[in-house]
């Protein structure tokens, strides 16, 4: 188990980044659950739904908590994008830095991953659109710092612990949410 908690944040961060360079877009906002099984550590990771700015956004993201706490995973790793984010949350103080951030969490405590980078013009045009390339600054790490209340918001409906995962994934799904789960190979 020891190998997917040390490199799913890996992974995930390396996913974004490759569909950020062949899309321009980064992905919605997901959650990874993981479990205490030695034999199945991964469930496999849900996707937010679409959501509209302000409210909406805030009840998307925090709903991500719900299957996690059906599933009883005991570790998280939730990931998005900090300047699209917090755009959707509408927080005043923008325009807001680009950071691939992910969070690593336990039912007790968290490390919040940073990967700053910037756009920068590369002077050519192709197809009439300017283009870009992405300049990646150092990435960092902190322990327990303030999160966006929608990601403490799931944090907190994640450690309710509750049960009912098929019905709660169905839920999700009916309403936008997609949940990749992984299947064992028997």
């Amino acid at each position: 188990m020891s190998d997917i908690i040390t490199e799913l944040p890996r992974m995930v961060v390396h996913a974004a980044k490759a569909e950020l360079y062949s899309t321009g877009a980064v992905p919605r906002p997901q959650v990874h659950l993981l479990s205490g099984n030695p034999d199945q550590p991964y469930f496999g990771y849900l996707v937010c739904r679409r959501f509209y700015r302000g409210a909406d956004a805030a009840a998307a993201i925090t709903e991500l908590g719900a299957l996690p706490s059906a599933m009883r995973s005991n570790r998280l790793v939730v990931f998005w994008e900090h300047n699209d984010l917090s755009t959707a949350l509408e927080l005043g103080g923008g325009p807001f830095p680009m950071a691939l951030t992910l969070v690593e969490a336990t039912l007790d405590q968290y490390i919040l991953h940073w990967h700053p980078f910037d756009p920068v013009p590369t002077g050519r045009v192709v197809d009439g659109v300017p283009t870009l390339r992405l300049e990646w600054d150092e990435p960092a790490r902190y322990e327990n710092v303030p999160l966006p209340e929608p990601i403490t918001g799931l944090l907190r409906r994640w450690r309710e612990l509750r049960g009912g995962a098929n019905s709660v994934a169905l839920h999700l799904e009916e309403h936008g949410y997609e949940f990749n789960r992984v299947v064992r190979s028997r």
